[in-house]
This record gives structure tokens, C-alpha cells and sequence, in this order.
């Protein structure tokens, strides 16, 4: 469905607006902005750059607007992070027009109910609540769980990224046994929770500064500190039911390398098909070509990016080879470094030494070469 044409800016006079002052508010931050006190009652407080008695920190002082945690630029309007005041824990808040994904809320619901929010193989995002804008009836905020992006981080293994693929593949199927074709598989709909592998909660903007601004985040290894990694944004997505033909129109998402997009013929598709393709190309491109140590997976990914959609493993196909794979894998494969193509040789000689200590203390310690986290809370 296409957007109506974008109208003027009504904020641009606002003294806050950034074409006013460097580090001020762009046009989509307003609206938060607007919702700020009623989200507030509602139990969610936003950092103090939304809020309606905000006075930019810099101003008078030396500082620049960037060096301030109020002054960072942020992307992506639809998106919000805010503090749960009944228990100070961190969330995403997601603004949601109806009239363009009227089904995501209920297929998010529909993996945050039992007997699906207690499955360890579910990696949906879970969804915490649900707020109607008292602004506009279009607008519904989804409230999730505060995560990050799985390449602000680096690997430090083979079995780190193998057991990042584990999950990944085991969150597909279950979705796709739950008849749910997600269609927009790409690198900003897989995130991570950073809670166990950094220090602090990082900031939105800033990956490598604390949540508050005030100090850097530590990274962790994914090996001591197992974490989860979840599939986001169903807005594109597609429920069927029993006995239905598994065709729809294609939903055009983010991955455009997608060859059906390319194909007129194909406008009625298998959704699923190409989840199977985004899940593949995404390994491949984020994970295979970029480390030297990942060409195991390379036969896989071919496979599962095939130019013909009947041509490509199932997920369940899929999920069974990469089992298969990933049992046959030594330890010391699981074991050895994550090398990265980019890596300078003194870099890399630096980082294999430091792997050899960090290894010896691993296997000490008994800490498994695939690092499984525990099933976290959904609420």
C-alpha cells in the first residue's frame, strides 16, 4: 500500500527543531515528543530529548551536542527505547500504523502466548504490551525487549557464530510450522539481547557507550556469556492456515537480491521460500564472506539461495543439514578464532595470541564450545 505524499513539516518554527539548533529534534522525534506525558502515566519514561521540559545540556557549557547523550542524532522514527518505571528495566517501544500492518500485533501476540512463549525453540520477539496512542486511533505502540544489533559485536569463535545460526534457523521453523511466513529476513530484523555480553546497557545510538552516556560498554565473550538472538518486525508477514495453498503476493522486503523480486512471472510466490532465501543470503553475507573461518557453511547458503524457489531446502530441509553440519564439527573447530577477512596481519596476530589464553581458560573452566543461553523471561 502506498503512503499518501509526505506533508510539510508543521514543526519546522519550533525553536527545538534541528535546523534550528544542532542536536535538536528532527520531524519524526516529535511525535514522540507529543506522546511523552501519556506515555509516561502509562509507565514508560523516554530519555529526557522527548520530554516536553527538555533544555539542551550543551547549551552554555563547552561541550559540542554530539558529546552529550541528549544531542546524539538517532534514526529509524518508528522505533523507541524508554525505562519501564514499575521495574527500571529498559524496552522498545514500536509505533505501528494500522492501516499498513494491521496484522503484525496479532502474529507477534500469537508467539508471546503459551504454549509458543515458553517454547526454547520460539526466537519471535516477545511482546511485553500494547498501548493505543490517545492521539491518533491509527497508532498502536507494540512494547518489547530492549535488544541490539548482532554485528555491533564481535565473535570470537566459530561455535559463537554456529550456535548464533543454530538459533536462527530453529526461530524459522518454529514460525513457519506456526504457518507464519515472516518475509522480511535481513540483517535489522535479527537483533540480540546485549545483557549478558556487555558490561551495561548501551545506548540506541551508541553501541559503545553506557545507556546513560557516562562510561564506555565492556564487551564480553559470547562463550562465558551466551545470549539470545530473536527475528523481529512481522509487518510484512503472512499467517495461513491448514489446507491452504502456501502462495501470496510478494511482499517486497528488505533484501533485494531476493529473485523472485526480479521475476514478473513470479507476483504469486511461496513466502516461505523466500524466508528460506533471506535466512541464506543473510549467513552468507554478514557471516561467510566476511570470515575466513565460516566456508563450512558456504554449501548450505548456495543451497538455500538457489535462483528457483522449488530448488531450495525447506527450513525444515535446511535446519536438518545444518545439524547434521554443526555435529560433525570438532571442538577445536567449534574452538577456533573468528577470523575476519578485513583483519591487518598485526591485528591478527595480536587477537590469535590473545585467543590462545582465553581458549586454555575456557577449557578449564569446562564452558561448552557452543554457548547456549538459558530461556529468558517474556515479560
Amino acid at each position: 500500500m502506498e503512503r499518501p505524499p509526505r506533508k510539510e513539516d508543521p514543526h519546522k518554527d519550533h525553536p527545538l527543531y534541528w535546523k534550528n539548533i544542532k542536536g535538536g529534534l528532527f520531524e519524526d522525534e516529535f511525535f514522540w515528543r507529543e506522546h511523552q506525558r501519556w506515555l509516561a502515566d502509562t509507565g514508560y519514561m523516554l530519555r529526557p530529548h522527548y520530554r516536553e521540559d527538555w533544555k539542551p545540556s550543551w547549551l552554555g557549557s563547552k561541550k559540542i551536542y554530539f558529546q552529550c547523550e541528549d544531542g546524539v542524532i538517532m534514526t529509524g522514527g518508528s522505533i523507541m527505547d524508554a525505562t519501564r518505571t514499575s521495574d527500571g528495566r529498559i524496552v522498545t517501544i514500536k509505533k505501528v500504523e494500522k492501516c499498513y500492518t494491521p496484522w503484525e500485533e496479532a502474529t507477534i501476540r500469537l508467539f508471546s502466548k503459551e504454549p509458543l512463549a515458553s517454547d526454547p525453540h520460539n526466537h519471535a520477539v516477545p511482546l511485553y504490551d500494547t498501548l493505543q496512542s490517545p492521539l491518533d486511533d491509527n497508532i498502536t505502540f507494540l512494547v518489547m525487549p530492549y535488544l541490539t544489533r548482532i554485528h555491533d559485536y564481535k565473535y570470537a569463535t566459530v561455535g559463537e557464530a554456529v550456535e548464533c545460526f543454530r538459533q536462527l534457523f530453529e526461530g524459522l521453523q518454529l514460525i513457519h510450522h506456526n504457518l507464519v511466513a515472516h518475509c522480511d529476513i535481513q540483517l535489522v530484523n535479527i537483533l540480540m539481547d546485549p545483557t549478558p555480553l556487555l558490561s551495561e546497557t548501551p545506548h540506541p545510538a551508541e553501541p559503545e557507550r553506557s545507556y546513560d552516556f557516562k562510561r564506555k560498554v565492556k564487551q564480553r565473550t559470547r562463550t562465558e556469556y551466551p545470549t539470545r538472538y530473536y527475528i523481529i518486525d512481522f509487518g510484512l508477514s503472512r499467517t495461513f492456515s491448514r489446507g491452504d495453498e502456501l502462495v501470496a503476493p510478494v511482499s517486497y522486503g528488505g533484501d533485494k537480491s531476493v529473485p523472485e523480486y526480479k521475476d514478473p512471472s513470479r507476483s504469486m510466490s511461496n513466502p516461505f521460500a523466500i524466508d528460506v532465501y533471506c535466512l541464506g543470503n543473510l549467513v552468507r553475507e554478514w557471516f561467510v564472506d566476511k570470515s575466513r573461518s565460516l566456508d563450512l557453511m558456504r554449501p548450505l547458503v548456495e543451497a538455500m539461495t538457489r535462483t528457483v524457489p522449488e530448488d531450495r531446502p525447506t527450513i525444515d530441509e535446511a535446519f536438518k543439514t545444518f545439524e547434521e553440519l554443526r555435529s560433525s564439527l570438532s571442538e577445536r573447530t567449534l574452538r577456533s578464532r573468528f577470523v575476519y577477512r578485513n583483519e591487518f596481519l598485526v591485528a591478527r596476530l595480536y587477537r590469535a595470541c590473545r585467543h590462545v589464553v582465553r581458549k586454555a581458560r575456557w577449557v578449564r573452566s569446562g564452558l561448552p564450545a557452543l554457548p547456549t543461553p538459558p530461556l529468558p523471561p517474556r515479560t
